[in-house]
């Protein structure tokens, strides 16, 4: 995911600085994520602290809810700007509405975890398995909106006209 992520962030780097903010804490959430399942140096098969969790579970909402209340809106203006912008708004009212099924698995997670106490985890590696696949799918799905406004944006410049190379 990690790869993934940094293909898209440099295919969009400094389009729209709240993107990239955006994107920027994805990789964030994605790491700590990755250290909470054990899946970073140092390797670790034991339960994270319960505060680790809570704060993991309190950067998880900010992140969802900055796409839901800021993201999406600037992608869905954009499209409203460009030419055939009905097929976008129904190619993006579509990935949206995928995007809110994995929202509310991502707000379940963050109920059941976000404030509890260390004997309340039994379940977490499964549940920390499942919303890994939860965000593997999210992060697929955002990444497809990002890139049809990457790809509309540079559709919209005017060509530069190409500089002649003269050789004396």
């Amino acid at each position: 995911m990690l790869v993934t992520l940094d293909k898209i962030r440099e295919q969009v780097a400094g389009k729209h600085p709240a993107i990239d903010a955006w994107l920027d804490v994805r990789r964030t959430l994605l790491v700590e994520y990755m250290q909470l399942a054990g899946l970073m140096p140092p390797y670790s098969k034991t339960l994270p602290s319960k505060e680790a969790l809570s704060d993991f579970c309190d950067r998880l909402v900010d992140y969802i809810s900055a796409g839901h209340f800021e993201i999406y809106e600037i992608l869905i203006d954009a499209y409203e700007k460009v030419q055939e912008k009905e097929h976008h708004l129904s190619l993006t009212n579509r990935l949206i509405d995928r995007i809110q099924d994995t929202t509310e698995s991502i707000l379940d997670f963050n109920e059941r975890y976000g404030d509890i106490s260390d004997d309340e985890m039994p379940e977490l590696e499964a549940d920390l398995s499942q919303l890994g696949l939860t965000l593997e799918e999210r992060f697929k799905l955002e990444d497809k909106l990002v890139l049809v406004l990457n790809v509309l944006s540079d559709d919209n410049k005017p060509e530069q006209p190409q500089k002649s190379v003269t050789t004396a």
